[in-house]
């Protein structure tokens, strides 16, 4: 059995201003000449499809447009929800992705189990488990099993998604193909700095050792940066499919491939993915400014620029914007280390959580969040927060 695997499209993302979306929809392009062109039983996405809980138009268009040429291939799919995707949205057009051959998992429902595929080449059963944040889990968790001491899961996020992962592995079979997948992160697992930073902490990590022996392969989705943290069961991350921001500069995207048969190893090939624009940080200093910038204007991806200074200079954005109209970003660096405007903000681990709502809301609006935002904003942070809040 020959399946793909991708993940974290983040269809609709912004970046400093520009629509992605294009790029996006080259790479789903991308994807499904892969599939096809591999003959591929099944594919499977472990998240995120789009980059907001309410897309675009035009992002809904470029992922269902996928799902509808894959279903005309005549090639099924299985996709898990990630924390940027809306459960209930994308549980409303499962009906219709149905008839396509697509079979979508939004929300924990009490009836969560592991899906089981027929296909020519086999039978296939996916674990599928969307995003939990912890409070989410505690729900969840509740809402099946009542008697569980959920106020301790909420200090104990590993206990809780062990128990769902046992749950979907229950339904592995010996004369099956069994996959996990999951929207998570894994111990170890390595940060592109695109991600949001709330559900990538140490509070929301598993341990891959915790992944059964019954699983031939962890189709994770969640970091963006590719890469494999266990071998038995492989656990790897497809990674994004298009680079999303510039802490993904330089990465090679990629869809991940893997044959397998009951009982047997998976054996994965990665597939490189030229789709989307290129990123690139550069670092310049005012000595011969223009003439280091002129070096760049041959590239045809975008650019962030970060210039070293003694002082703020106005009008410098012009300057660089007037040979490099392609740099998303000009940023400043003060030689004296002084913090600007600018410059990158703190890891959003160690801000406060209102402090790390309006970085998040700038980053993704590209504007400061209104003050009636943020007053919500608290008022339902101290709601969740409060003894008792989940009763």
């Amino acid at each position: 059995m020959r399946l793909l695997h991708t993940a974290d499209w983040h269809a609709g993302r912004v970046l400093r201003g520009q629509d992605r979306t294009p790029e996006i929809r080259q790479a789903l392009g991308e994807i499904l000449n892969v599939a096809k062109s591999e003959s591929v039983d099944a594919v499977l996405v472990a998240g995120d499809l789009f980059d907001s809980a309410n897309p675009s138009a035009d992002a809904e268009n470029a992922v269902y447009e996928f799902f509808l040429s894959l279903g005309e291939a005549k090639i099924p799919s299985v996709v898990i929800a990630g924390n940027h995707d809306s459960p209930r949205r994308l549980d409303s057009v499962a009906g219709l992705l149905e008839r396509v051959n697509v079979t979508v998992l939004g929300e924990v429902k009490s009836s969560l189990k592991a899906v089981t595929l027929e296909l020519p080449a086999g039978k296939l059963i996916v674990g599928g488990l969307p995003f939990l944040s912890e409070r989410r889990l505690v729900k969840a968790a509740d809402m099946i099993d009542s008697t569980l001491d959920t106020g301790l899961w909420k200090q104990k996020f590993r206990e809780g998604m062990a128990f769902f992962m046992a749950r979907l592995e229950a339904g592995f079979s010996a004369d099956a193909v069994n996959v996990l997948m999951l929207h998570s992160t894994l111990d170890g697992g390595e940060l592109s700095g695109s991600e949001f930073t709330f559900h990538v902490g140490n509070s929301y990590s598993i341990d891959p050792a915790a992944f059964s022996s019954s699983a031939q392969y962890v189709a994770m989705g969640h970091l963006h940066k590719p890469q494999q943290l266990r071998d038995a069961p492989p656990a790897v991350y497809s990674g994004s499919a298009i680079q999303l921001d510039f802490g993904e500069a330089g990465e090679q995207k990629r869809v991940v491939l893997l044959e397998v048969e009951p009982g047997r190893r998976a054996r994965l090939t990665s597939v490189p993915l030229s789709s989307g624009k290129m990123l690139k940080n550069i670092k310049v200093d005012m000595d011969g400014l223009e003439r280091r910038l002129e070096e760049y204007r041959g590239f045809h991806g975008w650019l962030k620029v970060t210039v070293k200074l003694e002082h703020p200079l106005p009008g410098l954005k012009d300057r660089v914007l007037k040979i490099l109209p392609n740099a998303l970003a000009v940023e400043v660096e003060l030689s004296e280390g002084a913090v600007t405007r600018d410059q990158t903000p703190p890891d959003a681990a160690t801000l406060e959580p209102i402090e790390a709502f309006k970085r998040f809301y700038q980053e993704s609006r590209q504007k400061d969040a209104p003050d009636a935002i943020l007053k919500a904003f608290e008022e339902l942070h101290s709601e969740v927060s409060s003894p008792g809040s989940l009763e």
